[in-house]
């Protein structure tokens, strides 16, 4: 699915893989074709990008495929490892393939055939107007098994959990005096000059996966539902030109600490955003702190000098003229076309840096694999803050994952106040719960020694939710 040969434009398999070893079917999943939320350069369904792939493990020959979103601009990866599984359809065994989804979708699959067990619906997409865009007449609209997360952002999500809270997000939604406001709505496609609000980035099963309970036939899956918002720019910078100009000091201090994650263009790489459009969303004393403290990911840069960070900075906010890039229209005439690059990864959050949708933000879901049905859905994480406001449970970010014993409990971490928690398998119920050292971002792990259960869970913190970072793992004994 690449295009011209350019590696960059391929979907890589990032999720995991598993193997059906009486069968020797090998199935990987697979990410988003690239650019992400521009998809100029990478026109028509993009396979294999976001599908399961069932391959002959011996040969490598592709077996089938099945291909969730067409045309993937908005960065809506297979984000985690398949399950295989038996369920019990009409009264019949049957051998599935079951992957879980960034937008909250259970892919459920015949092994054998590649076949859905439930219908898989699609309907008509809205329409692109960014030029030289084409984006996919049809995207899925699932029922069953039913969605675990969110799928379209709008007004009605906008966060209730304070009046100011609330206006906060909405003013960055409907158009004001400094705003053009923000487009929403199932698979909306991007706009230059106009941000666009959407669940998904970190949305679903990011990334771990789910387990599965094979004596039910019950799935469980932590999710994620927060909301992002992204714009795209025009490009006016040619890159050639740039790359042959005489370097000025903060492009040095560019390449010798922000390259290797960025790009030599300031296209961004992998996970790390572009650059190019920083000065839309972004000043000064902004870029600054950040280079102090870091963010995420992004490690401080304590050891770069006043004037290096003054130079750096410059460089990313001084490309461009902005007066000249807003003044033009999708409908003008190019001599070429154009080039687009994107705000970047940005969460849509309130004033207090909470997400700017209604609750809950973080979930651990139940799905009955032989009906389809959602047999429940609880909060998983809290915000302390919040709780002591006098706020119900609203769940937070996780990248843990979920365990499931034959005794009953499902244990999960991977939440922002660093604690694992235990919650009965049949109803949701949270029945205990221990605060770890630093974040557990892993599936907890179940063993046995001298007949005795145990549970361990490695804590790093770190990682995508930022935070102290550490090495421990750490084990408990059940009674």
């Amino acid at each position: 699915m690449t295009t011209g040969g350019d590696f960059r434009l391929g979907a890589n398999c990032w999720g995991g893989t598993a193997l059906d070893e009486s069968r020797g079917i090998f199935f990987i999943t697979t990410g988003s074709p690239k650019d992400n939320f521009m998809g100029v350069d990478h026109h028509g369904p993009n396979l294999y990008a976001n599908c399961i792939v069932a391959l002959n493990a011996r040969t490598g020959e592709r077996i089938w495929h099945f291909q969730e979103i067409s045309h993937d601009i908005w960065d809506l990866d297979i984000p985690s490892p398949p399950n295989l599984t038996t369920i019990t359809r009409h009264g019949i065994k049957v051998d599935v393939v079951a992957a879980v989804t960034k937008i909250g979708n259970t892919l459920l699959l015949d092994r054998v055939s590649g076949k859905p067990v439930f219908e898989f619906r699609r309907r008509r997409a809205p329409v692109s107007h960014l030029h030289g865009e084409r984006t996919w007449p049809w995207q899925p609209d699932v029922e069953l098994p039913q969605p675990f997360a969110r799928q379209v952002f709008s007004l009605d999500d906008v966060t209730d959990i304070s009046a100011g809270a609330r206006e906060s997000v909405m003013a960055k939604l409907i158009p004001g005096t400094s705003s053009r406001g923000a487009n929403m709505g199932w698979f909306q496609p991007f706009e230059v000059g106009k941000s666009t609000a959407f669940y998904g980035i970190h949305g679903g099963a990011e990334w771990t996966g789910a387990c599965i309970d094979p004596e039910t036939g019950y799935l469980y899956v932590t999710s994620n539902e927060l909301p992002w918002i992204t714009m795209l720019h025009y490009l006016e910078q040619d890159e050639e030109d740039e790359a042959s100009a005489p370097k000025s000091p903060g492009r040095l201090v560019y390449e010798a600490n922000c390259l290797a994650c960025h790009g030599a263009r300031r296209q961004g790489l992998a996970t790390a955003p572009p650059l190019l459009a920083v000065k839309y969303g972004s000043d000064k004393p902004t870029i600054m702190k950040l280079l102090e403290t870091g963010r995420n990911l992004m490690p401080a840069f304590k050891h770069l000098s006043a004037d290096q960070k003054t130079q750096v900075t410059d460089y990313l906010l001084g490309i461009e003229d902005h007066a000249k890039t807003e003044q033009k229209s999708q409908d003008s005439i190019f001599d070429k076309p154009p080039k687009y690059t994107f705000s970047g990864y940005i969460k849509l959050l309130d004033n207090e840096g909470h997400p700017g949708c209604k609750p809950p933000w973080g979930t651990l879901n139940c799905i009955d694999l032989n009906t389809g049905l959602l047999r429940w859905k609880v909060p998983l994480g809290e915000y302390a803050e919040l709780t002591k406001r006098g706020i119900p449970k609203t769940g937070t970010e996780n990248f843990g994952g979920a365990s499931v014993t034959a005794g009953g409990l499902v244990f999960a971490g991977g939440t922002r106040d660093h604690k694992i928690r235990a919650f009965n398998k049949w109803t949701g119920e949270e029945l205990w719960s221990a605060e770890l050292p630093y974040g557990g971002y892993a599936p907890p792990t179940i063993y046995q020694v001298n007949g005795r259960e145990h549970v361990v869970i490695p804590a790093t913190g770190g990682g995508k939710l930022g935070g102290a970072q550490g090495d421990a793992f750490v084990a408990f004994a059940l009674p």
